[in-house]
């Protein structure tokens, strides 16, 4: 438990720095009906973007939180739950906030990726 709660930072902002950035470059262009620029112009807009730095500034927050997470608990355990639970939250706050589609094979998937978390766990 105590690694659960240590790892949370950690998993919390990469999960905000995902779903922002999908949210902010799905929505940037569709705003005003303008068509999307491309190449280097599309990419400053991207990174110029308030949301967009504020995802990788908190992607670069969890990165550090995550330093400390490793400096404490063995990484052959932290590694797989953390990337499970992300993958996990992800999933689910992109079915949420994005209503992308949830078919079975989605769904089982993501309950083996639960169920190694909780198995890896308890080791």
């Amino acid at each position: 438990m105590k690694l659960l709660l240590a790892m949370a930072p950690t998993i919390f902002l990469m999960v905000y720095s995902q779903l922002v950035t999908k949210w902010r470059v799905q929505s940037l262009f569709a705003e005003g009906g303008q068509g999307a620029p491309d190449g280097l112009a599309r990419l400053m807009t991207y990174l110029t973007d308030p949301l967009i730095v504020s995802a990788y500034v908190a992607a670069l927050a969890a990165s550090m939180v995550w330093m400390f997470v490793v400096e404490k608990y063995a990484i052959s355990i932290a590694f797989p739950l953390y990337i499970g639970l992300t993958v996990a939250m992800v999933a689910i706050g992109g079915v949420t906030m994005f209503g992308e589609p949830v078919n079975s094979s989605r769904l089982i998937s993501i309950v083996l990726i639960l169920a190694g978390v909780a198995i890896g766990a308890r080791s």
